[in-house]
């Protein structure tokens, strides 16, 4: 029998990090009903007036308008384009941070928006935004859920960004997040994140005002 010992070797460092991290952020307003309403008025109002665009979009059903919402002069969407920059003041940075290894300089962010306008049963399937880099959603109205709905009817959902995720999923694995939406919240994320809206059953419409940014 060998007489022979081995040192036990003993950890002298441990790193763990996570790599390649999908920046998400979420800011709620308060004092924001009067904006909202003055903004719902005005998406019903263009529903009316506007061509539907919905049939061109990720949309099955519901009201979608064109891309050039943030050019107009109300001045409930001069306050909102005003929303939109100031949190993308505090995002980018951040999201440059997590993703750049070398921050670009002089950003000028070109932003533009859309405003949907959903009912029951209406969908907006799973999809990325491809022509930009940070992507948004302000929500103007949402509609109470009745008895007994599901907590994820209406809710947006986000599926995990990484392509080889899914292989050989460990059990219980996430692989979708979803974020009930509420009147006065507004969420960044990647344009790369994929996502989609959940229909929702109930009397009302869902309204909200999207965006993109490039810089």
């Amino acid at each position: 029998m060998s007489t022979d010992t081995l040192e036990r070797p003993q950890v002298s460092n441990t790193v763990v990090a996570s790599h390649f991290p999908t920046l998400f952020m979420m800011r709620e307003y308060a004092n924001c009903a009067g904006l909202n309403q003055r903004l719902e008025r005005l998406m019903l109002r263009l529903e009316k007036e506007t061509t539907n665009i919905a049939p061109a979009s990720t949309n099955i059903g519901g009201y979608h308008s064109d891309t050039t919402l943030f050019s107009r002069q109300e001045v409930e969407i001069v306050a909102l384009r005003d929303l939109v920059l100031a949190a993308l003041q505090e995002y980018v940075p951040k999201f440059l941070e997590a993703n750049c290894y070398a921050p670009p300089t002089k950003l000028n962010p070109l932003i533009w928006g859309w405003g949907i306008n959903m009912r029951a049963g209406d969908i907006n399937f799973q999809h990325v935004h491809p022509d930009a880099k940070v992507s948004g959603v302000y929500y103007v109205s949402v509609p109470s859920p009745p008895q007994g709905a599901l907590a994820e009817e209406g809710a947006i959902m986000f599926v995990d960004p990484r392509p080889r995720a899914h292989m050989n999923r460990v059990q219980n694995q996430i692989t979708e997040i979803t974020v009930n939406p509420k009147a006065g919240i507004m969420i960044l994320f990647p344009a790369y994140y994929e996502h989609a809206v959940i229909p929702f059953r109930g009397v009302g419409v869902r309204t909200c005002i999207a965006f993109n940014a490039n810089f």
